[in-house]
């Protein structure tokens, strides 16, 4: 594509990610895969958070470029956001493999209303193994579809609810458009009865059941006055607690949560475990719940049909007319105490209608991330932090959107205020959330308490159609309660359970104290917090354990944030070490850890007062991830004399990778420790075919990088208009530099990322030095394993037999002119360079190749 067929009007900031699909769609139709990659992989790595569509236009221009792993990997993405797409299922279908591909087949046979696209899933699924497939849509007044099978048996079909049930034969058609090949087919169309409760619809074939819906009440349930209910107990009188808890499939994870719920009941008086069997189809689940009944510890319920979740939850409200109760998952487990302190912490709290504990997997409650689903702690693991959460947050009740459903304990007054669980949503999922917000309306609190920890293992029930139906249900939801999705996302923007996460993390640390001793690494930006993330997971080769310390100015303040970067605990904790108060506190914090070490990086970004501090309570180590300890960045330079007081009192200097350990001993004149990291040997790549394309990686955003770019690409432009600038990374202002024909800025991109975009990109050569060396940052690795030529600053002469003549070796203490023109030549020219230092008569020779 020609210069001119590239230049796109990127003005508009508030329309860039419409204007980029826009331009996506316009390079597939013109057969410009690669642009279609640049602008749709764009798309997808910026706000507002892309859709399957963006996805999709992704996905697309890789497998027209040849990258099918890479395609299917987009597709999953889009399917993920959006489970019943047709285009991204059909894709999947055609494109992978596997459990995915398997999955799209099914889904197409659901929601295809193309007859040709449903023979291909119908043969796809027979292929592999599954001869019997039915379609099944309904509406208030009927239910329709078709069947198909194998086998002289005709299949029946059944639809049943609480006090009913009716059967009809489907017979074989032989004219249907899906009777082919030997199948057997049949279409169906039947009127529902009018129903307060939902309906299971079953099609089943002999003793097989080729499909099982369950279908949302169609008539509105009876909301007359309740009857009258005996008034709240007094404070003196203990109240009842029914725990409710449906039960269908994982024996595991049933016989787990309900011994532990059996032990958390004898704790709190008044209290008793009502289980509802709903039709589970297996036997050692209801050999499990026998026992139990018959030995009077549980009192049981069994549905002689599935009623799914809402249904058998409703079951048990009916038969529960006194005292509090608690709906509780079955793939959840209950700290011994956390039931009796859960429910003293609402009967002291007014007004409450609904609440729901701290957890590893509870959307906003979730510990120690919230709204992530946090690997389950094990059972000694889950009775501490519900114990230390009792001391870090006793007394506490903090306001929430809506309870979730895995451990929701609900009021009297609230339950004959808003009755039973909605019946109009589709197969368990937010039936919570929806009478939560119903008890809004009625006046009730919704509310976090942060006293009191229980585990939750996570959907087990329906694996991959979580999201789908999750998805469906939300947006019934946001159609009803129209102010829902702005309430949640205030409340995910103010955060105001993260003190109550901080001073549970203060506790876990302090009980931790004698036994974990972590490394403490401290970092000043984001770039070295990736440098020390690497680092912390260099440690945990040596089965130790890594914790940073961010610093980062936020307004007025200066928060040093600590946190783990596996993922654990603390993740909240964040100190104002603007005040004196936060320095101390942030130095007790690391006195009671008993730090193993100390590791300073980027000592400019860190406090002056806080840095003086620190070094003055703890022996420490200097990690060198830039050139800022220098006097200048050239060799033999030596220290800043800013610097070399704190360099003298270090117990050592550790560099990450060959760059680092090289530049400390050429430029600073220190001896480095290297830590043992793994060797990752390049990979050999064809050579891309096209006009040069030129990666660059842009690491901090910073006005240098910008000017850098700008020049770069102006002399890119005079020399070689096909040439293009692969802008690896943000820069100060992206759209500025889209506006020029040779500059596409990709966005912010992972390690993961990189092999894609240097193959989708078509990237011939490599710039990882602008201004500033990020020395160990783990995109220049990744950059560096692709094994593409590429330009970076050589601190020490390569030895003998391990350079490439491809590489661009750039000196020590080049200002942006010399490196701009250097790299040119490189990119551009592609000719054998002699620098000249002594002489700067020839502009261009600045530059080296390696021997």
């Amino acid at each position: 594509m020609t210069a001119d067929a590239r230049r796109i009007a990127f003005t508009s900031r508030t329309l860039h990610h419409v204007d980029l699909e826009r331009a996506a769609v316009g390079a597939l139709e013109a057969r410009d895969f690669r642009r279609a990659f640049a602008l749709a992989d764009r798309r997808c790595r910026i706000l507002p958070h892309p859709g399957a569509r963006a996805h999709l236009l992704r996905a697309e221009a890789l497998f027209r470029l040849d990258l099918k792993d890479a395609a299917v990997a987009s597709v999953a993405k889009a399917l993920e956001l959006e489970p019943d797409d047709l285009a991204a299922a059909r894709r999947m279908m055609a494109w992978g493999g596997g459990l995915a591909q398997i999955e799209a087949a099914r889904s197409v046979t659901r929601r295809d209303d193309d007859p040709d696209s449903v023979r291909s899933a119908l043969l796809l699924l027979e292929q592999n193994g599954q001869d019997s497939c039915a379609r099944i849509d309904f509406l208030d007044e009927e239910v329709k579809g078709w069947v198909t099978w194998r086998g002289a048996d005709d299949p029946h079909l059944s639809l049943a609810q609480a006090d009913q049930s009716s059967t009809v034969q489907l017979p074989a058609d032989p004219r249907h458009r899906f009777a082919l090949d030997g199948r057997r087919a049949a279409s169906f169309r039947l009127m529902r009865p009018a129903s307060a409760a939902s309906q299971r619809l079953e099609i089943a074939q002999a003793d097989r059941i080729i499909a099982s819906v369950q279908l949302p009440a169609n008539r509105a349930p009876d909301r007359r006055a309740p009857p009258q209910r005996p008034p709240r107990a007094g404070s003196a009188e203990t109240l009842p607690l029914t725990i409710i808890i449906p039960v269908y499939r994982d024996l595991a994870a049933t016989r787990a949560c309900i011994e532990s719920a059996l032990t958390a009941v004898a704790c709190t008086p008044g209290a008793t475990i009502v289980a509802v069997d709903d039709a589970s189809p297996e036997p050692d689940i209801k050999r499990l719940l026998g026992e139990l009944a018959s030995e009077q510890r549980i009192r049981l319920l069994t549905n002689a049909h599935n009623l799914g979740f809402v249904g058998a939850v409703n079951r048990a409200l009916a038969e529960t007319d006194t005292g509090d109760v608690v709906l509780l998952n079955s793939d959840t487990t209950v700290p011994k105490y956390a039931l009796q302190r859960l429910r003293s912490a609402v009967q002291s709290t007014p007004g409450v209608g609904t609440a729901t504990p701290l957890s590893n997997n509870g959307e906003y409650t979730s510990f120690p991330i919230p709204n992530r689903s946090n690997p389950l702690p094990s059972p000694d693991e889950l009775e501490l932090l519900d114990e230390l959460a009792g001391t870090a947050n006793s007394g506490i009740a903090i306001d929430i959107p809506n309870g979730i459903g895995f451990c929701l304990y609900i009021t009297r007054e609230c339950l004959d205020a808003v009755h039973e669980l909605s019946d109009d949503f589709y197969r368990g999922y937010l039936e919570d959330v929806d009478f939560c917000l119903r008890a809004a309306e009625a006046g009730f609190r919704n509310v976090c308490i942060p006293s009191v920890f229980v585990g939750h293992e996570g959907s087990r029930s329906f694996l991959g159609e979580k999201r789908s139906l999750v998805l469906r249900n939300l947006r019934v939801l946001e159609h009803r309660y129209r102010r829902y999705a702005t309430e949640c996302a205030a409340f995910l923007l103010a955060d105001p359970l993260r003190e109550c996460r901080t001073a549970l993390e203060l506790k876990l640390l302090s009980n931790e104290q004698c036994a974990t001793s972590p490394h403490v690494i401290l970092c000043g930006s984001a770039v070295g917090r990736e440098i020390a993330t690497r680092r912390c997971r260099q440690l945990a080769t040596e089965d130790k354990r890594g914790l940073i310390v961010h610093f980062r100015a936020e307004g007025q303040r200066q928060l040093a944030a600590i946190f783990a970067p596996d993922g654990g605990a603390p993740q909240s904790i964040a100190l104002d070490v603007a005040t004196a108060e936060g320095r101390e506190a942030l130095l007790q914090l690391l006195a009671d850890l008993r730090i193993r070490s100390l590791e300073i990086s980027e000592p400019n970004r860190i406090p002056g007062a806080c840095l003086v501090q620190l070094t003055q309570h703890f022996a420490y180590e200097l990690l060198i991830t830039d050139t800022r300890l220098a006097e200048r960045a050239a060799i033999g330079s030596g220290l800043h004399p800013d610097w070399t007081g704190l360099v003298e009192r270090a117990r050592g200097v550790i560099a990450i990778g060959e760059e680092g350990a090289a530049f400390s001993v050429s430029v600073l004149g220190l001896q480095v420790v290297r830590p043992s990291d793994p060797l990752v040997r390049p990979a050999r790549r064809p050579a891309a075919s096209g006009p040069a394309r030129l990666g660059l990686l842009a690491l901090r955003g910073s006005a240098a990088e910008l000017r850098f770019i700008r020049a770069l690409s102006d002399q890119i432009a005079n020399a070689h208009a096909d040439a293009e600038i692969i802008v690896l990374g943000t820069t100060l202002d992206d759209l500025k530099l889209m506006q020029r024909t040779n500059v596409m800025v990709a966005g912010e991109i992972a390690v993961d990322d990189v092999a894609t975009l240097i193959e989708g990109h078509g990237i011939t050569k490599l710039v990882l030095d602008i201004g500033e060396p990020a020395f160990g940052h783990p995109l220049v690795d990744a950059l560096l394993a692709t094994g593409l030529p590429a330009a970076a600053t050589e601190w020490l002469p390569t030895p003998p037999g391990r350079s490439r003549k491809t590489d661009l070796k750039l000196q020590p203490g080049f200002d942006a002119d010399e490196t701009v023109a250097a790299v040119l030549d490189w990119v551009v020219e592609d000719v054998q360079l002699h620098p000249d230092r002594r002489s700067s008569r020839h502009r261009r020779e600045v530059g080296a190749r390696l021997p």
